[in-house]
């Protein structure tokens, strides 16, 4: 929340009162003007202004915390339309006895411009109605800028919560061939079995932390992609052939988490899982000043493209972090091969 609208906030909050007793002072001051202006004779008129106020102020409030909450904002219209008519109908009557009343009393004042001929009925009920329907404005507002806050805030924490879906996605098949794998190193007593354990718990780990994140380093990325590579590796072994290419200064880059994740995880989904013969995945990410370019080819024996669940969930996410700035495509054109290419532009 910015400076302004937090005083404004502290300033309907604390100073609630402070803030109504002015608001009717200036109207005070209106109306007296208002009805003062052909007579010059301010201080009666003030006396007659003052002796019509309660009714406006008491039908604005009426309206404010009465008829506007319990009808307008539950949309039950015509109860409200009733109920403000009949509102504004006794309101009208209140002032025209109140005004009847003080020409009486003042009657034996020589006040030439305020007899009673000289009030317009249409008058008195627009000057009653401009208050009031301000008055009801300022309310409307004010429910408004709180509804709109709301909705923000709601809008918020389900983004966050459907990023923290989208994040942790990791194939369960990855980890238990991985944890199956673990457990063959280690009764073999293979020297890979600790290097193996440090780089799941690294995934792991990032997994948790990143989810707390809408960006995270690219380096700390491509270090995940490394460790769920080499994980991998242990799996299909000498069967696929996976190739990645970094260029420009991936240091000076942020990126959300588990994008690359989630492509390297499509690829061998796709294009190593379902194919029995040799395999190959190749990844380039080109670091520029104006973002990051990211493509990533595999090669498939079968119809299925891969676009499934994981890249339509990705999308999704590129859709939360980056908005309109993006790009991303989905390509099968080479025979037997697949590639998804993306630019995601630096946040600003």
């Amino acid at each position: 929340m910015n400076p302004p609208e937090k005083f404004v906030d502290n300033l309907f909050g604390k100073y609630r009162w402070v803030v109504h007793i002015f608001f009717w002072m200036l109207v005070l001051a209106f109306y007296v003007t208002f009805f003062g202006r052909k007579n010059s004779n301010y201080f009666q008129t003030f006396i007659f202004v003052g002796l019509l106020m309660p009714v406006t102020i008491g039908t604005t409030y009426f309206l404010n915390y009465n008829l506007v909450p319990r009808f307008l904002m539950k949309e039950r219209y015509g109860f409200f339309v009733l109920y403000f008519t009949y509102t504004l109908i006794g309101s009208i009557f209140l002032e025209m006895m109140i005004a009847m009343l003080t020409f009486m009393l003042l009657a034996e004042v020589n006040i030439k411009d305020m007899s009673p001929a000289s009030v317009d009925v249409i008058f008195l009920l627009t000057s009653l109605l401009m208050v009031v329907f301000l008055g009801v404005a300022i309310k409307m507002l004010l429910y408004w800028r709180t509804s709109k806050e709301e909705y923000q805030k709601l809008m918020r924490d389900k983004v966050e919560a459907e990023l923290r879906f989208l994040k942790v996605q990791l194939n369960p098949h990855f980890l238990f061939y991985t944890l199956n794998n673990l457990y063959y190193l280690t009764t073999e007593k293979s020297e890979r079995a600790p290097q193996a354990i440090l780089q799941l718990s690294g995934i792991l780990d990032y997994v948790m932390h990143s989810s707390k994140s809408i960006f995270v380093p690219l380096v700390n990325e491509l270090k995940q992609v490394e460790n769920y590579v080499a994980l991998e590796l242990l799996r299909y072994e000498d069967r696929v052939k996976v190739e990645t290419i970094v260029t420009g200064k991936p240091e000076d880059h942020t990126i959300g988490p588990m994008i690359l994740i989630t492509l390297i995880e499509n690829a061998f989904k796709h294009g190593v899982m379902k194919s029995t013969g040799q395999s190959w995945i190749k990844l380039a990410v080109d670091c520029t000043e104006a973002g990051i370019g990211i493509e990533i080819r595999n090669g498939y024996r079968n119809k299925a493209t891969g676009n499934g669940i994981g890249l339509e969930n990705l999308r999704n996410q590129l859709n939360y972090l980056y908005s309109e700035k993006y790009t991303f495509k989905v390509k099968a054109g080479e025979p037997e091969e697949f590639s998804v290419k993306m630019f995601l532009s630096t946040p600003k």
